[in-house]
């Protein structure tokens, strides 16, 4: 009966160790990104503009692989690896009205951005043109 009961108790502390051990383990993995924070995000321009390109920046306080997204949506060319705290991408919004752009390392940050429609042809709205005075300068 004895070595019945000591098995049980044994039994019971090798299960307590292995979920002990398998919570800390989970916990050195996510630890480093749930401290990674970004800490800005902006737009290279103050009128935007559907179908032009602008270049979104954001800040960080840790070099992780950083996802910039348009809505939701991942924006091609991510993840990115910051460079001096930073990281810029590349975003052609496809349609007019409100967007929400973020970009997440351990936890987010978004910013809501207002895209107009484009108001010449050509690349002169996107500020390449003779008019781009009218553009996203």
């Amino acid at each position: 009966m004895t070595m019945s009961v000591n098995k049980h108790i044994a039994r019971r502390a090798g299960v307590g160790v292995t979920a002990l051990a398998a919570m800390a383990c989970s916990a050195a993995l996510t630890a480093p990104f749930a401290a990674a924070v970004p800490t800005g995000l902006s737009v290279n321009a103050s009128n935007i503009y559907a179908a032009c390109t602008y270049e979104v920046t954001a800040t960080y306080d840790h070099w992780f692989e950083a996802w910039f997204y348009d809505n939701g949506l991942v924006i091609a060319g991510s993840p990115l690896h910051p460079s001096n705290g930073k990281a810029t991408i590349q975003w052609t919004p496809k349609k007019a009205g409100t967007h929400t752009l973020s970009t997440l390392q351990g936890s987010a940050w978004e910013l809501k951005v207002n895209v107009l429609e484009p108001t010449l042809t050509g690349s002169a709205t996107c500020g390449a043109g003779p008019l781009g005075f009218l553009g996203s300068s």
